[in-house]
């Protein structure tokens, strides 16, 4: 039995040590209508050494809920919210507390649904260890807390919320000092309120640091170590207390330690109690420290112009007398922490801070400021450039000295760079935007300023060329120029005309060599204008002259040679077309195959290419007629068709008749005959008419004796 009683006290012992965080809490409600009640867990805990395993709030706060026997009925957890520092204040601002101070706050919140019940409700939470450096507790590692209230029943007293204590009391006492705070609470209901010390609650234990459930009223006090008592919680002259109607406490600590404190606010309704809200708190008594130091920011910007922001380095300050040095103005004091002064010039100036001015403790400080209006160095950036221009002045002005150094960086476009100086001549080599900046340096600042250049190249004339042709040659001239901004032009097309399109479109006339010369404006960008010519840009070549002739513009068919006589000028080659035949020499003769009129036609070239063309006419005149006077169309193949000949034959009609003169063939063309087919033997008779080609008429009739 012994060695399993060893066993579990080993197991044990780390809960103990892991449970060593509880510094106090509290719980209220607020009633939310109906049957809802808010819930609010207040948890401190020690987030310093005296934490000595770092032990942090709990995930869940399980509230147990319990009828007023002390009968358990449910339990409700509640979600840790995160945790808040608490600030250490002291009421001495000569005084500084130790650092080892820490207390870190957590408010869990649940929701409970109480219906009425007799007796009302308790509402518990139990959390086990205080931390082992409290001297007012008998065995404060083995002390937990409990906290607890009570909810009415509201058949009988009317809906009601908890008290709220309006503030936490400072956590670090100083021994010797007088502390006074003002603990009081407030009502939503505006019930009487009263106030006294009580005696904290425990509640859990190192083996059972947080019981789940809670345990039920009533609840057990902590145990007072020798010499504290309720009345008398913790060492100090005189001895803590409360005002039982405006809740101030007030206390002198007068030894050094940590103490458990209890303070309980109880409400009542028409003088019946309602409910008791019971604050479990620690007060750390601390031999403070006097620790005040009056530190003023050094200057971290200069050239900023006459406002200076001033930055507050001071430790353990309460209140502030700052005097700016100006001796421009009447007003260059202040009692902020960190104060913004306006300087009416430039100069350099003392500035001194007292910390905590007419304290036995106060401190005083001095630094020194360079008061100077940003240099804002700025260049006015030229109209566009054109390329190859020349030098591009560039001059930079700001609130600086004539003597402050000047940098400018130029960017790839220049040649150099690099250049120094408020004032230079920039050579740009490359057409675009430029990027400039220039930096200054006066009053150790510096500042730059960026801006842009434009350079644009020059415009660039170019057009079609070598154009050459026979009169009358139109030439159109293909534009090719460029610039980075709109082009105005001007030709020159070398024969007194011109033109301002920007496509030109001219015919020659006269022949001869032309000289073409276009001219670019630009009249914005790079404002220029260039001219490009083109000599001989334009060749025009005379046209030959066709011409020919002939001594016999009219033959007879009978005999219908032509000669045909060359009269062109400037001509190196000829084509003659005349009748569907072709000729190639200057001069040739022709006969006629038909009588009619003939078209003959000249076309001439030069060496050049140039053509011209001549026509003249040529009119065969004059007719035969021959007809057979017997055909036998026996079908044997010899003289089976009856066929005149015919020749010169403009207009030709042929009509054949019996003896009895019916018409028994007839035809209008010359290359017709007549077969006889289905006449028996005999004579007949033919009439023809014909039209010369010219005025002539002619008609022939005759007998024509059919054989077979």
């Amino acid at each position: 039995m012994m060695r399993v009683l060893l066993l579990i006290g080993i197991v044990l012992k780390p809960f103990a040590a892991l449970a060593t965080h509880i510094l106090g809490g509290e719980l209220h409600y607020a009633h939310q209508g109906g049957d809802s009640y808010l819930f609010t867990l207040t948890l401190y805990r020690d987030c310093g050494p005296g934490n000595v395993n770092g032990t942090g709030f709990d995930l869940q706060a399980e509230l147990g809920v319990f009828d007023a026997s002390g009968t358990y009925l449910f339990s409700q957890n509640a979600t840790f919210p995160g945790a808040t520092p608490v600030p250490v204040v002291l009421n001495n601002p000569c005084l500084t507390a130790p650092p080892t101070i820490c207390v870190e706050e957590a408010a869990y919140s649940a929701v409970l649904d109480l219906p009425p019940i007799p007796g009302g409700y308790v509402v518990s939470y139990q959390r086990c260890c205080r931390t082992p450096t409290i001297l007012n507790l008998a065995n404060p590692g083995d002390e937990g807390l409990t906290c607890t209230v009570a909810v009415p029943n509201v058949n009988q007293t009317g809906a009601n919320s908890s008290p709220v204590f309006n503030a936490y009391p400072p956590i670090a006492l100083c021994v010797g000092q007088n502390m006074s705070f003002d603990h009081s609470a407030t009502d939503p209901d505006g019930d009487q309120l009263v106030y006294e010390l009580c005696t904290p609650y425990t509640g859990g234990d190192p083996f059972n640091p947080a019981p789940s459930p809670p345990t039920g009223p009533p609840y057990t006090p902590v145990l007072w170590a020798p010499g504290y008592s309720q009345t008398y919680q913790m060492d100090a002259s005189p001895p803590l207390a409360i005002d039982p109607v405006s809740g101030m406490l007030t206390v002198t600590p007068t030894q050094a330690g940590s103490y458990v404190v209890g303070v309980c606010v109880k409400e009542y309704r028409a003088g019946v109690l309602l409910s008791e809200v019971r604050r479990d708190l620690r007060f750390d008594a601390v031999p403070c420290m006097v620790t005040i130091l009056s530190s003023i920011q050094q200057q971290q910007t200069f050239c900023d112009g006459y406002q200076v922001d001033l930055m507050n380095q001071s430790i353990g300050g309460n209140s502030y007398f700052w005097d700016f040095g100006d001796p421009n103005s009447n007003t260059d004091t202040s009692s902020l922490f960190a104060p913004v002064h306006t300087y009416g010039d430039t100069g350099t100036f003392t500035v001194m801070l007292v910390v905590n001015p007419g304290w036995p403790c106060a401190d005083t400080s001095f630094a020194s400021f360079q008061v100077h209006p940003p240099l804002d160095p700025v260049f006015v950036p030229p109209p566009i450039q054109c390329l190859g221009a020349g030098p591009v002045p560039l001059e930079v002005t700001g609130n600086f000295t004539p003597q402050a150094p000047a940098q400018w960086d130029l960017g790839a476009g220049a040649v150099p760079q690099q250049l120094s100086g408020q004032t230079i001549a920039a050579h740009f080599v490359q057409p675009g935007t430029q990027v400039v900046t220039v930096t200054v340096s006066d009053h150790g600042c510096t500042d730059s300023y960026t801006d842009t250049v434009r350079v644009f190249p020059p415009p660039v004339p170019l057009f079609t060329t070598d154009t050459m042709g026979c009169l009358p040659l139109e030439v159109r001239f293909d534009n090719l120029s460029t610039a980075w901004t709109p082009m105005r032009f001007a030709w020159d097309l070398g024969d007194g005309a011109g033109s301002t399109d920007s496509l030109a479109v001219h015919t020659y006339t006269v022949e001869g060599q032309y000289d073409v010369r276009l001219t670019v404006m630009t009249d914005s960008g790079c404002i220029d204008t260039v001219s490009l010519l083109r000599p001989g840009a334009v060749t025009v070549w005379d046209l030959p002259v066709a011409g020919l002739y002939t001594s016999t513009p009219v033959v007879d068919v009978l005999d219908p040679v032509v000669s045909i006589h060359d009269a062109s000028v400037n001509a190196d080659s000829w084509l003659y077309t005349v009748a569907g035949s072709t000729f190639t020499t200057p001069e040739f003769t022709i006969s006629f195959q038909e009588a009619g009129t003939y078209e003959v036609v000249q076309v001439v070239a030069s060496g050049l290419g140039c053509v011209d063309t001549a026509r003249i006419r040529v009119i065969v005149t004059g007719s035969l007629f021959h007809a057979p006077s017997a055909f036998t169309p026996d079908g044997d193949g010899l003289n089976d068709v009856w066929f005149p000949v015919v020749i010169g034959a403009r207009a030709y009609e042929l009509a054949i008749f019996d003896r009895w003169g019916t018409r028994l063939f007839h035809t209008e063309d010359p290359k017709a005959g007549w077969d006889g087919a289905g006449l028996p033997v005999g004579v007949y008779t033919y009439k023809a008419w014909l039209a010369e080609h010219g005025p002539e008429r002619r008609a022939y009739t005759g007998i024509i004796t059919l054989v077979r």
